[in-house]
């Protein structure tokens, strides 16, 4: 089957939302699909029918948050069922940024999340959310599961960026879906960086790993009017 993610670079309406994102997504031609920086205000309805017409009919939302934060969008082919799985409840924005499912036909978890892009003085919020990161992985190591999304760190990222957790997931078992095209974040400036992941337990087996700058005529990222900053990994 195929996986993917994208961050859609909506930043809570920050930045003018691109209906036609919605049919880029389905030209990424995936079994399930995970959109994070999912924040479409009054198209939601709209981006949320093109995918169901595509056949990505089965989809859950992370939670509701008390206030304005982006959210996480799972949308499959397949049936899906919403996890029960304890959320961080130290940020309303961490916790509207994570959304779990179980895939029952195939006996697969998958956990979409972003970490926020929390500023300096917040660093306390960025370590818990890694340590909420790394317990998720521990407690589901041993299953057949997938996290994947933005988690705003690489493995190279120093400790104090959730590098050293990230570093933990992996050496605990965890693997990593590693496209040829390694960046997936195209800044300003030619800023380029790996902050989008696929990773998952060892019951899985990852192959064909893609970064996908383009689709269909769609250009995600790194061109001159792309829908988001970030390249979609399947």
């Amino acid at each position: 089957m195929k996986i993917a993610t994208w961050n859609l670079n909506n930043r809570v309406g920050k930045v003018r939302f691109r209906p036609e994102a919605a049919d880029a997504a389905v030209a990424l031609c995936a079994d399930v699909l995970t959109l994070t920086e999912f924040f479409p205000q009054e198209h939601e309805n709209r981006f949320r029918n093109t995918l169901r017409n595509a056949g990505l009919s089965e989809q859950v939302m992370s939670p509701q948050p008390a206030e304005v934060a982006n959210r996480v969008l799972i949308a499959s082919r397949l049936p899906l069922l919403p996890l029960a799985i304890e959320g961080p409840a130290f940020d309303q924005q961490f916790r509207a940024n994570i959304a779990a499912v179980s895939l029952p036909s195939i006996g697969l978890t998958i956990v979409g999340v972003r970490v926020p892009a929390y500023a300096a003085k917040q660093s306390a919020f960025l370590i818990q959310a890694w340590d909420w990161l790394e317990s998720t992985a521990a407690m589901l190591r041993l299953s057949a599961a997938v996290m994947l999304g933005d988690l705003n760190a690489s493995a190279a990222s120093p400790d104090s960026r959730g590098g050293g957790h990230f570093r933990r997931i992996l050496a605990s078992g965890w693997q990593r879906a590693a496209p040829a095209e390694v960046a997936t974040y195209f800044g300003h400036g030619g800023r380029t960086s790996v902050i989008d992941h696929i990773v998952a337990t060892e019951r899985c087996i990852l192959s064909e790993a893609a970064c996908v700058k383009s689709a269909k005529g769609f250009a995600f990222c790194d061109a001159q009017d792309a829908l988001s900053d970030h390249a979609a990994l399947r």
